[in-house]
This record gives C-alpha cells, structure tokens and sequence, in this order.
C-alpha cells in the first residue's frame, strides 16, 4: 500500500530561451566577429608582407652576389635567346627570353620567391604580377653599382605587375610607366595615389586599382640590396618626381642628383 502522505520532489520549471534573449546572444557574437575578423585579417596580412619582404630580401642579395660575379654590373630584366630550356627548367617561363627571375636562379636558388603571397593575381609564370625590377637600373643595357649615385635609396626591386615597371613611358616605348595607362605593368596603389587607369575586365584589374598590396604600401629592394616596405603613395610622387634630362632628385633614378 502506497503512502500517500509521502514527500513530493519539489516541481521544477524547464526554462528556454526567449525570442529576445536569442536575439541578444546573435547580437553579441556579431559584435565579437565584427571586432575580431579584422584583426585575424590585419594577422594573416602581416605575415603575408613579413613573408613578401623576405623574398625580396633574398633576390636582392642575389642581385648582390650576380654583381660580384659580373664586374658590379646590374642584370638585365630580360634576355632575348633561343637556348632551351630555361636555366631553372622548374616553371613555366615564355619560351625565346630569359627574366631576371631566371638570370638570378642560380643565386637564388627557388622560384617561390619569386610570387608575393599577396598578389591579387593567381598565376604559375614567375615574372608576371609579382615582382617588377626598375627599368631605369635593370634594363637590356646593364649599369655599374658605381654609376648608381645613391644606392642605399634607388628603387631596384618591388611589388609590381610588370617585370619591368619604369616611373615614365620608360626606356621600352610607351605603355609601361607606372603614371601612364598601362594595363599590366601597374603599380598596386596607383590607381589611388594617381589616378592611373588599368584596363578594365582584366584579371589583374583589383590588384591594379586597390590601395597597395600591404596596408597602402608595398615592398621595395634598393640597389644596395636591402630592403623595407613603403607607402605605395611615397613611390608614386617619386616617379612624379623623375626628370630624365635634369635628373632630378627620385628614388627611381639612379643618376639622380
């Protein structure tokens, strides 16, 4: 026989969430991702430019050493020649001409460093969208660390779309200055800092016409080989600066005064 005069549990009440409360809960964790994404972002960027500025480190360094071996002349940014294959025979270079990329190889010794982990381009070739060395200290007819006035500030490597970007038209013809409309040897930042147009639909187009790839600015080798990162509005109003009769102070002329 049952006790009916037995102690009952006390009732418990199960409580969920209300519409408000769930709703708070989703406007906190909003909150929170709204604050913290940028800086994982601002993280991932920084070890992107961390990882550019040591690959132009290293190709510096190798210009450096090609320097030693040829008489402190610079290389060439291009070779034209029928020898096949290409020195490094591990990327899928343009068949008939040499890069610099390929000229320095065998100082260098890998073509990942050659490709910035920030390029807003996918591509495989290493001398396009990467890197760009000055035309006017890289060119087809090579000059001397000693007719370099100023190597410690004289722009020779740095983010770029072209292997061979120029602060004018340049020595090549026109259509490849970094202040002229130029489709793919832009500059990242210029489209900001100048107004230089890039070709539209192009693949290229966003990294052409976005702030510089890291934070505004980009990563430049001088012709000492050292290297640091710059505002890319700094490397702009140098090429704005460029005169090549009166060589006027620019950190794009190696003769500069």
């Amino acid at each position: 026989m049952q006790n009916k005069n037995r102690i009952k549990p006390p009732f418990v009440v199960r409580r969920a969430f209300t519409l408000i409360e769930l709703l708070v809960v989703i406007a906190i964790i909003a909150i929170l991702a709204s604050i913290l994404f940028p800086v994982f972002a601002r993280a991932r960027e920084n070890a992107r430019r961390a990882s550019c500025l040591s690959n132009l480190k290293q190709i510096g360094l190798g210009v450096m050493m090609y320097t030693q071996d040829y008489d402190e002349m610079y290389p060439m940014t291009y070779i034209t020649t029928a020898q096949t294959p290409s020195p490094t025979g591990d990327a899928p270079w343009a068949g008939g001409v040499w890069f610099w990329q390929e000229i320095l190889y065998p100082y260098t010794k890998s073509t990942q460093i050659y490709f910035c982990p920030s390029a807003g381009v996918t591509t495989t070739k290493p001398y396009a969208y990467n890197y760009g060395a000055n035309q006017l200290v890289m060119y087809p007819t090579p000059i001397s660390i000693a007719s370099v006035t100023n190597a410690a500030d004289t722009y020779m490597l740095m983010d770029a779309g072209g292997y061979d970007p120029s602060p004018v038209a340049g020595p090549s013809g026109t259509g490849k200055g970094v202040l002229a409309s130029n489709g793919w040897r832009y500059l990242p930042g210029a489209y900001k800092s100048a107004g230089v147009a890039c070709l539209a639909g192009q693949s290229y187009t966003a990294d052409c016409q976005n702030e510089g790839r890291h934070f505004d600015g980009l990563n430049m080798a001088f012709a000492d080989g050292h290297a640091k990162w710059l505002k890319s509005a700094t490397v702009i109003q140098e090429a704005q600066k460029y005169n090549s009769s009166t060589h006027a102070t620019s950190a794009w002329d190696p003769m500069s005064k």
